[in-house]
């Protein structure tokens, strides 16, 4: 990371710090703490961060995610404006980080600046990660004069060749063009925000582009280049990395994590996961919404969040955290990125 974009992080945290929300910070790292500890598990205070997931449709056919393997078994579509509305209402004034993408392309939904307008109100850090398809000039001018904190481009490749090997159904191009586009728009804009990430996501097929991906992100003038492990799972047909320093797995087949599961999460305390169609979820590696806590469009929020089931999920993590299949393949704890 740059001093600037370390900056520009920094400046974007603090400025919608309250002291309500560093209040309740600390009562979740308290009462956290005490279930590390082996003292009781409770659950002080509300996440502070959120991921609500604009949509569960996409574009492209990523053959290690189980939306372009068309392997997600819970419904596809569009999260409504009202239900997302109603969320962040239900979410604040605690909430302090929000990332607006889980599964699926979240610039395919078309009021996607709406809801990011929606949420500065709340003056919240918002986040979210693309493929770059749906950008053009008159929506990156939109998103920078929605207050969008941060906008995360994939691009794993730095040819067509490579880029589409991951990114099926994909534009090298096309993503390179779209970042110029937030780039221009911040330029009109004189905005320093959304700060622009550009993600490089590790296989054994492109490891060998890492310099000239580090090239093209100077070229492009994005904020800052992340170079990221990558998930691999048992339908996926990719490889990790021969070079361990950019995978998560001790194996070359991608089937074994570097350190065993431990029983703990932060994860699980800080934050939490909403679809599009209302269902509260212990965390994004929860595809299917397998281990719901329930619907926020039917429940209200704290009645989920501070509910038996959310407990219930907790004092599993903290008893036999293997025994959550999610779990096994999830790096939190573990020092892997």
């Amino acid at each position: 990371m740059t001093l600037k974009a370390f900056i520009l992080e920094a400046w974007a945290l603090i400025r919608v710090l309250t002291l309500r929300r560093l209040l309740n910070a600390f009562r979740l790292v308290y009462s956290y703490l005490r279930a590390h500890y082996g003292h009781t598990i409770q659950i002080k205070g509300k996440p502070m961060a959120c991921a609500i997931e604009p949509t569960s449709i996409c574009n492209l056919k990523c053959p290690e995610c189980p939306t372009g393997a068309n392997l997600l078994k819970r419904p596809r579509g569009m999260i409504q404006l009202s239900d997302f509305s109603n969320m962040l209402k239900q979410l604040t004034p605690e909430l302090l980080y929000l990332n607006l993408y889980i599964q699926g392309e979240p610039l395919m939904h078309p009021d996607f600046g709406a809801m990011v307008k929606g949420a500065t109100r709340y003056r919240l850090y918002t986040s979210t990660s693309t493929n770059g398809h749906y950008m053009n000039p008159s929506l990156a001018d939109q998103l920078v004069q929605s207050g969008l904190t941060r906008i995360i481009f994939s691009v794993d490749g730095t040819s067509q060749e490579s880029y589409g090997l991951y990114r099926v159904g994909g534009s090298f191009n096309r993503v390179k063009q779209s970042i110029i586009d937030v780039v221009r728009a911040k330029k009109r804009a004189r905005s320093a925000y959304p700060i622009i990430v550009m993600q490089f996501l590790v296989f054994r097929h492109n490891e060998h582009e890492l310099p000239q991906i580090k090239k093209l992100a100077r070229r492009l003038s994005v904020d800052k280049l992340e170079v990221k492990t990558a998930q691999f799972n048992s339908f996926g047909t990719m490889r990790p990395p021969l070079n361990a320093r950019y995978s998560r797995y001790s194996d070359e087949l991608g089937r074994f994590l570097k350190s065993p599961v431990q029983n703990r999460c932060w994860r699980q305390w800080h934050s939490t996961t909403i679809t599009w169609d209302g269902r509260l979820s212990p965390c994004c590696y929860d595809k299917d919404a397998e281990h719901t806590f329930g619907n926020v469009n039917k429940q209200p929020f704290d009645e989920l969040w501070f509910g038996d089931k959310s407990l219930s999920f907790k004092q599993q993590i903290f008893k036999q955290r293997n025994s959550i299949d999610m779990c096994t393949n999830c790096p939190e704890g573990k020092h892997l990125f």
